[in-house]
């Protein structure tokens, strides 16, 4: 099983639900329902992610699949697909074009291949661990940051405090040039892209986080939890330039 090979599967799948999600985008007519967990759901969600399914369990019936809006199949097995239709459905109900298609293909639990589309913006990221493209171009994180002079993201700065250490956060984000929420995985493409230097996340959900793995890494930057710990085994994320990544770490654990 090679890159190539996820890497088209993944694009005629993100062409085809990118149409339906922009059907639905900015849409004043969408409906949003809100899940048992007070996150909301739009059918532009369920509809994503019910194609990307049926497709994968056309071409791939032995293989696993995990997703937001329904039930777990196969999660036991080899080869799992980790599906999110549209991380960052907030920002997609609220007009805002940096929410994105996350899909991960994992081995034994572990990232083998993740791509993020952002069908409003016409941009698709996808990696490996060794590799990072955008659209048709390699990716690099910067090098060479000073902290004083770095790019802080983050998706809710107010969520900190209800799972992390916030005293650390308030102090580290004190300390870089700029903060700011442009989150969600967008943050995460403008890390892997070099436009920013540190994304961070409190909390994270398996598919919210699989896809960035691969794609961070093979950029070139460093990714774990908020504890410096396997973020595959995680439930937060730290992605940051690894010549910051270490100092970060030590910042929000003091």
């Amino acid at each position: 099983m090679q890159f190539e090979e996820f890497d088209e599967f993944t694009r005629k799948l993100c062409l085809e639900t990118e149409k339906l999600i922009l059907s639905a985008y900015e849409n004043p007519n969408l409906e949003i329902q809100t899940k048992s967990d007070e996150t909301p759901v739009t059918v532009a969600d369920r509809e994503a992610e019910k194609d990307i399914r049926e497709a994968i369990q056309i071409l791939y019936p032995d293989h696993g699949i995990i997703g937001e809006e329904f039930d777990n199949i196969q999660e036991d097995a080899e080869f799992v697909w980790v599906i999110d239709p549209i991380d960052g459905t907030k920002t997609f109900t609220a007009g805002c074009p940096l929410f994105g298609t996350m899909l991960a293909l994992l081995q034994g639990g572990q990232p083998l291949f993740g791509c993020v589309n952002y069908p409003a913006i016409g941009k698709r990221i996808r990696g490996d661990g060794k590799r990072c493209l955008v659209n048709d171009k390699l990716a690099k994180a910067r090098a060479g940051i000073e902290l004083e002079n770095a790019t802080l993201l983050l998706t809710d700065f107010l969520a900190v405090k209800d799972y992390q250490n916030e005293s650390a956060f308030l102090e580290l984000s004190k300390r870089v040039k700029m903060a700011r929420t442009w989150g969600d995985c967008y943050g995460y493409f403008l890390v892997a892209t070099g436009k920013a230097d540190i994304m961070l996340d409190p909390a994270m959900n398996t598919w919210d986080l699989m896809a960035l793995i691969p794609i961070i890494k093979g950029a070139g930057a460093e990714i774990t939890d908020w504890q410096g710990n396997d973020p595959a085994k995680g439930n937060s994320i730290v992605a940051a330039n690894r010549d910051l990544h270490e100092e970060i770490l030590k910042i929000l654990n003091t």
